[in-house]
């Protein structure tokens, strides 16, 4: 996970001092003046505060640098909830907190299942899946940065050289919020993903009336190549079933460092060194 700034001193301190605290953008030849130090001593310490996940890099005359700023907690996340209401569709406050409580209880079972019978069937063998929704307020990189579930591996091939990062990203969804909003939040995590999938909560005895809404959500996954796989138990793998698969891409590696450094845990970043050397 990100450094806490806390913990920061020397010239990543001084630097992280200098940036302004409401995220605001600064361009590197200004705040290289503001500093007074030379380009390699700015940028040395630039791209360690991006490495470490505080700082992120945006396009500008000269390039610009921001803080990450804290996020709101994961019960303040944008949940697409419509309830019928006789001509109108409302979404109400008391359908999107139970959409977010019966997310939050699929996260665990589901996330067991990636790291067992899900990696077995798809022959992986994950260094770790995680979940990475619930991170309260830490800096993650902005609107439907953080996956629910994250499974990360390393790969090698007998007849390929190289050493290769798979990062599979995960967007649950329970039964009562189930739209094609889940897509785009899956297309969001794959700018720094090899494999993106929307998990759907689709019970056995909704699957009927809940069929046109996931096939609303399958086609738009399709055009995207975000897969999308339907569970009846979450804790079940036998009832989990893959409506669309997902494309792999190879996702730009300074996003895809930056997503380790931000979503991740300590441990998981550890093991991914270790197996990358």
């Amino acid at each position: 996970m990100a450094v806490d700034p806390a913990a920061l001193h020397g010239d990543h301190q001084a630097m992280f001092a200098a940036l302004p605290a409401d995220g605001t953008t600064m361009s590197n030849p200004n705040l290289q003046r503001r500093l007074g130090w030379d380009s390699d001593r700015y940028f040395r310490a630039r791209d360690g505060l991006v490495d470490m996940g505080l700082v992120v890099r945006g396009r500008g005359r000269g390039g610009v640098v921001r803080r990450l700023l804290p996020e709101t907690v994961v019960e303040e996340r944008t949940v697409a909830v419509v309830v019928d209401a006789g001509a109108d569709a409302l979404t109400t406050a008391a359908t999107v907190e139970a959409a977010i409580k019966n997310e939050l209880a699929l996260y665990e079972p589901m996330r067991k299942v990636i790291a067992h019978d899900w990696a077995k069937d798809h022959r992986r063998e994950p260094l770790a899946v995680e979940i990475t929704a619930l991170q309260g307020r830490r800096a993650t990189g902005g609107i439907w940065s953080r996956p629910d579930i994250v499974s990360v591996e390393v790969r090698t091939f007998a007849y390929v050289p190289g050493k290769y990062l798979e990062v599979a990203t995960f967007e649950v969804k329970a039964a009562n919020a189930i739209n094609v909003q889940a897509v785009y939040e899956a297309l969001a995590h794959r700018r720094a993903a090899t494999h993106s999938y929307v998990l759907l909560h689709v019970p056995a005895d909704q699957a009927g009336n809940l069929e046109d809404d996931v096939a609303d959500v399958a086609e738009a996954a399709r055009a995207h190549g975000i897969g999308v796989v339907t569970a009846a138990d979450p804790a079940d793998y036998d009832t989990w079933e893959e409506r669309e698969e997902a494309r792999r891409i190879e996702p730009d590696p300074e996003r895809l460092n930056t997503f380790v450094a931000t979503q991740l845990s300590d441990t998981a970043r550890d093991l991914i060194s270790r197996r990358l050397r």
